[in-house]
């Protein structure tokens, strides 16, 4: 991968079809700007402000205190030839992916940090440096250099470091009265998405009172775009409507075994605005719907094992959050999260994240592999390779695969792999010492 052509194509990209930036400044438009982007709650500002960046600084810090987004979107305004404005957003894990992929060709991008976050003033400020540098040098005539970084990190970065996962997902949106009659007459609508959201996803639409039901099922048309000056997560989605299924009401499914104990449903759907739903709620939930409404649309369940917690996480996040970092921190081991790891074959770098690195006191110990699912021994087997390759890298003796039916360790022995444990979720607790105690005899057994 030739990289110095790699980024010349984003900047290309971005020069061609910069972010529009937000509507002619106004003291109007930078607080409709303002409440827009804090999810649309009123923001204030001191009636006045001190005229120069050293002076208006501190003010905003203590007010905003310390919200990156709002301060940098009123440094912007104020000093659009010396502040960018950067929204903290759910892409930053992309962006800084990115900015470290290409540090070797752009050395400003070489920063000491892997995120801003939301309070970071800080390492804002050092990426505002970076990204002034790299603007004058990549577009010395723009008139938007703003449009341009803004294309730059959140349509670049943030698209081609974007993860993808082979699962099937779904989704449920919530609509309000005020929207009813956009669900009914319109194929096509825009509407609040998430970044893993992908083609072909499935939406579920639930109208809030007086309805109270899921009525309609949609398709996610494409990748949702990122609007960095959208409220609530800043992604929009474009769904194409499959068909209306009969009403699947909120107190048909509150008595349900299963939907009642889907997290929307016990919040009653409030604060519902584009949410995954877990393999084992949409399997229900086709349950519910006609025979000849799931053959017309094309509806099939998802594969899942008789065994733990199949389908019920709606991520490896979300699940590695649950079950795998309780688990390695009662064992007292530690363990880096998504750890980067850079592998280099001849002149090219391939660039990887390890779910769980583990290390206990005498040093790194094993890797982990966390799944959504494993259903069938296809799934285990890809798996079991992506963890192996790691493992090879970094030379450890032992790996890891975990997901929801359960936990695989294996001994690695130059390129031989062999499974020296399977634990069914509910062994673990019976067995934990056992599966604790064998990471660190294989560690010993390979020192041998």
């Amino acid at each position: 991968m030739n990289k110095a052509q790699l980024v010349q194509w984003l900047r290309e990209d971005a020069d061609k079809h910069p972010l529009a930036p937000a509507p002619e400044w106004s003291p109007v438009t930078l607080k409709d700007t303002l409440w827009e982007i804090n999810n649309r709650r009123k923001v204030t500002l001191p009636d006045s402000l001190p005229q120069s960046a050293e002076q208006m600084m501190p003010v905003l810090r203590q007010h905003l205190k310390d919200n990156v987004s709002l301060l940098s979107l009123v440094l912007s305004h104020h000093f659009p030839e010396q502040f960018f404005f950067y929204r903290v957003s759910r892409l930053e894990r992309e962006i800084f992916e990115g900015l470290e992929f290409f540090a070797e060709w752009v050395p400003a991008f070489d920063l000491p940090f892997s995120s801003v976050g939301r309070k970071g003033v800080e390492r804002y400020l050092q990426l505002n440096d970076a990204l002034w540098s790299f603007a004058r040098e990549s577009w010395p005539s723009s008139r938007n250099p703003q449009g341009h970084i803004l294309a730059f990190l959140y349509q670049g970065l943030g698209t081609l470091f974007l993860e993808r996962d082979a699962y099937h997902r779904y989704w449920l949106i919530s609509a309000k009265p005020e929207y009813f009659d956009i669900l009914d007459r319109r194929r096509e609508i825009g509407w609040s998405g998430r970044k893993e959201m992908q083609p072909g996803d499935l939406v579920f639409a639930y109208r809030t009172s007086p309805v109270k039901a899921i009525t309609d099922i949609f398709q996610v048309k494409d990748t949702p775009g990122f609007d960095p000056w959208g409220a609530w997560n800043g992604f929009w989605a474009r769904l194409t409507k499959v068909g209306p299924v009969d009403d699947i009401a909120f107190g048909e499914m509150k008595t349900d075994p299963v939907l009642s104990q889907w997290s929307v449903v016990r919040r009653r759907f409030q604060w519902t605005v584009a949410e995954a739903v877990p393999h084992s709620i949409y399997n229900r939930l086709l349950q519910k719907i006609r025979e000849e409404q799931r053959q017309e649309y094309g509806l099939e369940p998802e594969p899942l094992a008789a065994v733990g917690r199949s389908g019920d996480f709606v991520s490896e996040a979300e699940f590695e959050e649950a079950v795998i970092a309780p688990l390695l921190r009662r064992w007292n081991f530690s363990f880096q999260a998504q750890a980067p790891c850079v592998f280099r074959f001849g002149s090219q770098d391939h660039r990887g994240r390890i779910d769980f690195l583990v290390s206990d006191t005498q040093g790194l110990l094993t890797l982990f592999e966390d799944k959504l699912r494993i259903a069938n021994d296809e799934e285990l087997d890809l798996a079991m390779r992506q963890a192996k390759s790691y493992a090879l890298m970094l030379g450890l003796p032992s790996f890891a695969v975990a997901a929801p039916e359960g936990l695989w360790i294996y001994s690695l022995t130059r390129n031989i792999e062999t499974l020296q444990a399977h634990f069914l979720p509910g062994e673990l607790a019976e067995q934990d010492e056992e599966a604790r105690s064998l990471f660190v005899r294989l560690r010993a057994s390979a020192r041998v």
